[in-house]
């Protein structure tokens, strides 16, 4: 289905409309982003500056009914102001259908391919084909639901580094354009430098996205031995799960030295490290960016907390560790009787592990929780490590001074 061209509007009149979106602040915040960098890029571009471009290649993921049609329509024009397509037009097919008569017809436009997951074979190298295009006069978005796009790239794996930016539509509201907006508008002035473009991102969203508060302490049952008994290497599918809180906790019968444990949890991209120092959640930074996981402070015993569908699409692993806090040497699970890990939805223990195998060790990674077929899933680790704490930041990638 292709869509009729629409009048030339300038990116100004288009971020308005844009804005005029209800709810889908984060998508919003970002494609505001997008916008500024692509200015930047194109004024390099102008002063003969090389530069790698980015991908313009979408990805819009959601249920039915979240706006993702009407947002690829305003993207196509928005590429469209700012040069980067002849047309900004939108053309419609399911992804089963690509074909070159279908690319021929988006020459110029946003070529928006639902159902990903129904990809065939020959669509994929013919798509793969065309997202290779730096400078092409074509844009692809992909609509579909997280789980069909994931099925996709578990199929083609060398698709996903093709888009640059996945965006997960939720708590949308149609509106007419000619309506004015309800909420401030998000703004990002003109910038001369990536530097600039990226502390004004970080100020809007700053300022637009509540800061998210640490879980305080709950009163969960130390001796509980109830669920599920896991063995190291054990999984556990998490999906019942996911639309409340999480907790993994570390307790024992009793500490034979006066040492404090500490819970740290490392957030790990595909690669398995971490992308930044806030990716490091523990004491001194209780919080990830956007609450998915925090450490509790002033609980009895070491303790995080996790509300997983809140992570950043991109954590695709979490680490959850354990380790004794100072640079005593006698400060090791050794000095721990009966250490168990226990796992509670809510206030109900789901499952629990033994770890009375550890003696000398001064660090635990004690379990993964790790992305899954569009869910999550835990797996019991049990591993321990004499070299502390140092070493484990290192090794998922956390410089330490």
């Amino acid at each position: 289905m292709e869509n009729e061209s629409h009048p030339v509007q300038t990116v100004a009149e288009l971020e308005e409309k844009l804005d005029q979106f209800q709810g889908l602040k984060e998508v919003k915040i970002n494609i505001h982003a997008l916008i500024r960098l692509l200015q930047v890029w194109k004024q390099e571009e102008e002063k003969h500056i090389e530069y790698t471009p980015v991908p313009l290649h979408l990805i819009f993921a959601g249920e039915s009914g979240t706006g993702r049609t009407q947002a690829a329509g305003l993207m196509g024009q928005i590429y469209h102001a700012l040069g980067y397509l002849s047309d900004g037009g939108l053309v419609e097919a399911e992804a089963a259908d690509l074909n070159e008569t279908l690319t021929a017809q988006a020459e110029g436009k946003v070529l928006l391919l639902s159902r990903p997951d129904g990809l065939t074979s020959e669509g994929a190298e013919m798509l793969e084909t065309l997202l290779n295009r730096q400078k092409g006069n074509l844009v692809i978005i992909l609509k579909g639901t997280q789980q069909e796009t994931e099925t996709m790239f578990e199929k083609q794996p060398s698709l996903r580094i093709r888009f640059s930016k996945y965006f997960i539509f939720a708590d949308f509201q149609s509106v007419d354009f000619q309506v004015k907006p309800v909420s401030r508008k998000l703004e990002i002035s003109d910038v001369s430098s990536l530097a600039e473009q990226e502390e004004q991102l970080e100020a809007i969203q700053e300022a637009e996205v509540p800061v998210p508060q640490p879980p305080v302490p709950k009163k969960l049952d130390a001796n509980a031995r109830t669920g599920e008994l896991l063995r190291a290497g054990a999984r556990l599918d998490l999906s019942p799960y996911l639309q409340d809180e999480i907790r993994i906790r570390l307790v024992w019968q009793k500490l034979r030295l006066p040492m404090e444990m500490d819970a740290y949890v490392f957030l790990l991209h595909e690669n398995e490290m971490t992308g930044c120092d806030e990716d490091m959640v523990f004491f001194g930074n209780l919080i990830s960016q956007n609450g998915g996981a925090a450490v509790v402070d002033g609980a009895e015993y070491p303790e995080a907390a996790f509300q997983l569908p809140k992570l950043f699409q991109d954590i695709q692993k979490i680490a959850v560790c354990f380790s004794a806090y100072g640079d005593n040497p006698d400060f090791d699970f050794s000095q721990v009787e009966k250490p168990v890990l226990q796992i509670f939805h809510k206030e109900e223990q789901i499952a629990w592990m033994d770890l009375q195998n550890l003696k000398s060790e001064r660090t635990l990674v004690a379990a993964e929780i790790y992305r899954y077929q569009n869910t999550w899933k835990f797996r019991a680790v049990s591993a321990g490590y004499r070299d502390g704490l140092e070493q484990l930041c290192q090794r998922f990638g956390i410089e330490v001074e």
